[in-house]
């Protein structure tokens, strides 16, 4: 797996942009990634340096909408935790 597929996208909540103020960063990842891929990840592309990755997992459910009912997908999560003077600068605008 190529290290530009395992993060997938940010989370942009309420509850990560509460996260983020403590430099808690929160990503969706591959399903197939774990906490080390996770981290070389973040190392590669952002140039900082993880202090601990917690993962947990999206489970599916059903959803009800006008059109009937559908089920959301299976995805993974990875919060990134990093020291106080590191800070991912794409989030900086948002």
């Amino acid at each position: 797996m190529d290290i530009y597929d395992i993060i997938k996208h940010p989370i942009v909540t309420e509850k990560a942009e509460s996260l983020r103020e403590n430099n808690v960063y929160v990503f969706k990842v591959d399903l197939r990634s774990n906490k080390k891929m996770v981290s070389q990840a973040i190392e590669k592309i952002f140039n900082v340096k993880p202090k601990k990755v917690n993962m947990a997992k999206i489970p599916r459910y059903s959803k009800v909408n006008r059109y009937g009912t559908g089920r959301t997908s299976v995805g993974k999560k990875a919060f990134v935790y990093l020291n106080k003077k590191d800070k991912i600068e794409i989030f900086e605008g948002v």
